[in-house]
């Protein structure tokens, strides 16, 4: 069975990854019988937000990878303990920790950094030429990233992060809610999610599409394909 990756940025839309999100993703890879290895940067989150005002909780800090694997139930991996070559897709789970944990995005705009494992997994991914999938706001990592490898990406109809993506040397294709644009030059699948949804079921159509074409894709490469094992 292929193994995917699944990076989380930590845990809760307004600082972290969008915990409707990663759960569809983790229903729809089991469904689609392929391994799951979930995956986050050991770093300390860009700010802590409180759920319940919406304000921001100075003076506290909460790590990226500890916070994420409250979604997984502590089955998770750094990033610096994974390379491509352990996976044979990747898929990036939303929420603003993608744009303020992974990246500099949120506060940097286009002269944003991205974390060096992140940026590093997702070239080693696409020098391989395994699928990669990027929800909501993961498409930003993505093209920070695959810089100069004009990805094409979809973040639905969102404007401002449609700009954003484009100044970061992508291109990008508007997309209705449930649905997916896949970029066979790059290998890369996305979907806007809750760039564009309002409910968990307005979010599932596109992203069960995208897991079952990433997945497709990773079965499509083969066994072995980049040294990961099959049922690894």
């Amino acid at each position: 069975m292929p193994k995917v990756g699944v990076i989380l940025s930590g845990c809760g839309v307004e600082d972290g990854s969008e915990i409707y999100e990663a759960v569809l993703t983790f229903l729809a890879l089991e469904r689609s019988g392929a391994a799951v290895q979930a995956i986050a940067p050991d770093v300390e989150q860009a700010h802590v937000i409180n759920h319940y005002t919406g304000d921001e909780m100075r003076g506290q800090t909460r790590s990226v990878l500890v916070e994420a694997a409250r979604i997984v139930r502590g089955k998770i991996m750094s990033t610096s303990e994974i390379s491509a070559h352990d996976l044979d897709a990747l898929i990036l789970v939303g929420g603003y920790g993608v744009v303020k944990n992974l990246c500099s995005y949120a506060s940097d705009g286009e002269n944003a950094n991205i974390n060096a494992d992140i940026g590093r997994l997702i070239q080693e991914m696409n020098g391989l030429g395994k699928p990669i999938g990027a929800m909501c706001a993961g498409p930003i990592a993505v093209a920070l990233a695959l810089r100069g490898k004009n990805p094409v990406l979809t973040v639905g109809n969102d404007g401002s992060m449609a700009l954003g993506l484009t100044r970061l040397g992508a291109t990008h294709t508007v997309t209705e809610v449930d649905q997916i644009y896949v970029d066979a030059n790059n290998n890369i699948v996305s979907t806007a999610a809750f760039m564009l949804a309002h409910s968990v079921s307005e979010a599932e159509p596109g992203i069960t599409k995208l897991v079952n074409e990433v997945v497709e894709r990773a079965r499509q490469l083969g066994p072995g394909h980049g040294d990961a094992a099959d049922g690894a």
